[in-house]
């Protein structure tokens, strides 16, 4: 491949930026608009008429008695934990996770735990977990990362021999499967994103899952500042309600979810076939029983092996104009706001090695077949002037 990259003066492969994902609009935004329409001529604009049926339908699809709508995924996770009464103790997290998941325990007033990540599926460790579950823990609060399921039977064995509870962070899991089970019907509750990333979306806003009526019926307490409506808190709770323009577009795309998160494992296939022909390459491990919504298609990139670290191919793409992400990075035993919490490297050698090197492509299910070869292409001719590249930065 003798073309240069455009880091080194060729011609970008895109004459436009290809954005690391899109949500699947294009279909529903007809029947949308009449919905809006409807809801704004009947001034009922917040958790109404569309947030309930919003909610019965989430609950039906992941076969749950109850979905609780909320603001976002942080709150919905902040009330789920809340939920669960914890005076004290302590929450056994991933640190390699969104900040949200540590905002979320610390919020609840909770002291956090980290534990390391398994280096192959990206998930947190069940061996490290057995080994930092003890008599101060209270609850674990797993993330399910990019939409790849977590090893759910691990988790609900340290959690039973430990009398823990668990919430699971599946804010990338709408949509994904565990041995046939539908994410959001593990644990004591399970918490989703609807932000434009996910393979499922209400633009903004979270669902707590559950099949406990106590859990469901704080959460939609704590939605609304802790009262049931006669303003005497029962509990100090936020402004967490989904609006009803919210609900309307994520009930019209709810239908969608489950050929949206094939088309992603077909676009993930596409990527694998193709990028496991260059070295230095390989990819996030999902279980033969298991069934990711890829939220994120991330690469992990050998140095020595590919030629160029993660950074210097995240730029190098940027000037084809393919916009990557380096998710999860900083890791949490390395974010400024938990200074008690920062360890080096060789305290969570798995998460610090997956965190530098891991690069997300574009993922979302209008990606067609032509711009997955472009960008396999991209990396591909990268990789072959690797020494070039490498004396450009």
């Amino acid at each position: 491949m003798s073309e240069k990259p455009a880091v080194l003066g060729g011609k970008p492969v895109f004459d436009n930026v290809v954005p690391i994902v899109r949500p699947p609009l294009k279909a529903i935004i007809e029947r949308t608009l009449l919905d809006y329409r409807k809801i704004l001529e009947s001034r009922m604009i917040t958790n109404f008429e569309f947030v309930q049926k919003l909610e019965e339908a989430a609950a039906n699809y992941i076969g749950v008695k109850y979905c609780v709508a909320t603001a976002s995924c942080t709150s919905a996770l902040m009330l789920a934990i809340q939920a669960l009464d914890i005076k004290d103790g302590e929450a056994l997290i991933p640190s390699f996770t969104f900040p949200a998941t540590a905002h979320a325990v610390r919020w609840n007033n909770l002291r956090i735990k980290l534990v390391d990540c398994d280096p192959e599926t990206f998930n947190i460790s069940a061996e490290d977990l057995r080994e930092k579950a003890t008599g101060k823990s209270s609850v674990i609060v797993p993330v399910h990362v990019f939409g790849n399921p977590c090893d759910t039977e691990a988790i609900s064995e340290v959690a039973e021999n430990n009398r823990l509870k668990v919430i699971y962070d599946a804010a990338h899991g709408f949509g994904a499967e565990h041995n046939g089970v539908p994410i959001g019907r593990f644990g004591d509750a399970e918490v989703f994103s609807g932000s434009p990333t996910k393979a499922f979306t209400t633009v903004e806003g979270g669902v707590v899952a559950t099949n406990d009526p106590e859990i469901a019926d704080k959460v939609r307490i704590g939605r609304n500042y802790g009262h049931r409506g006669d303003y005497n808190c029962l509990m100090p709770g936020l402004s967490a309600r989904m609006s009803e323009l919210h609900a309307a577009l994520g009930l019209n795309l709810l239908p969608q979810v489950a050929s949206d998160v094939e088309k992603r494992n077909s676009i993930a296939r596409r990527y694998m076939k193709a990028l496991s022909e260059l070295p230095g390459i390989r990819f996030q491990k999902i279980t033969a029983y298991s069934n990711s919504t890829y939220k994120d298609f991330g690469i992990l990139i050998s140095e020595k092996k590919f030629g160029l670290n993660r950074d210097q191919l995240a730029t190098a793409l940027e000037k084809e104009n393919i916009m990557t992400r380096k998710y999860f990075y900083p890791p949490l035993h390395m974010q400024k706001c938990y200074p008690e919490l920062n360890e080096d490297d060789e305290a969570f050698p798995n998460t610090s090695y997956v965190a530098k090197n891991v690069l997300c492509l574009p993922m979302f299910s209008e990606l067609n077949d032509e711009q997955v070869d472009a960008i396999v292409e991209a990396v591909s001719k990268i990789h072959q002037h690797a020494e070039a590249v490498q004396r450009a930065f």
